[in-house]
């Protein structure tokens, strides 16, 4: 009977710790694609993640919110790997050699430290390791804290009644 209440007492612990995992943010961010970026655009600074995601930090997804990230990571076909700056670069030089009017105009903006699409300056202070000056805080809704703390509240109280049935 006691072997059944341990085993009980793992699976739960197996469960919640799967649960966690499965609904928690992931952070996907490729740290070198905005200093590929300044390098490819002669950029005055490497840019906030804001202007290929939409958002900071970007996500493996949220690129396609913006205009220029959906453009650069898959230009003509070729979709860009994550971490695969050459590919970032070669998309970058390709769609800025097609010469449309909307390239140019990207070209001339990214080289002026402008984001092409809102017209924000992407060279403002940073501070700390890539933090970014905003106007306001992200939302918050990453459950991923609250989760481990209840998983290991859980975990620790079956831990503790396994001992105490133990006496």
């Amino acid at each position: 009977m006691q072997i059944h209440q341990i085993r009980k007492a793992q699976l739960a612990a197996v469960a919640m710790a799967g649960f966690i995992g499965v609904f928690s943010a992931n952070a996907e961010a490729s740290q070198e694609f905005p200093e590929a970026l300044q390098e490819a655009a002669g950029m005055a600074c490497a840019p906030s993640c804001v202007v290929c995601h939409g958002v900071d930090p970007g996500t493996a997804d949220t690129f396609t919110r913006k205009k220029l990230g959906a453009t650069l990571f898959a230009y003509n076909g070729n979709p860009v790997a994550a971490h695969d700056t050459k590919a970032l670069k070669a998309n970058y030089a390709a769609y800025i050699a097609s010469g449309t009017p909307e390239a140019l105009n990207v070209k001339a903006k990214l080289a002026e430290g402008i984001d092409p699409e809102t017209g924000v300056g992407l060279c403002g202070p940073t501070y700390g390791c890539g933090a970014h000056v905003a106007s306001k805080a992200p939302p918050r809704n990453d459950w991923s804290a609250a989760l481990w703390v209840v998983g290991a509240v859980v975990t620790g109280g079956l831990l503790r009644r396994r001992a105490w049935r133990k006496r």
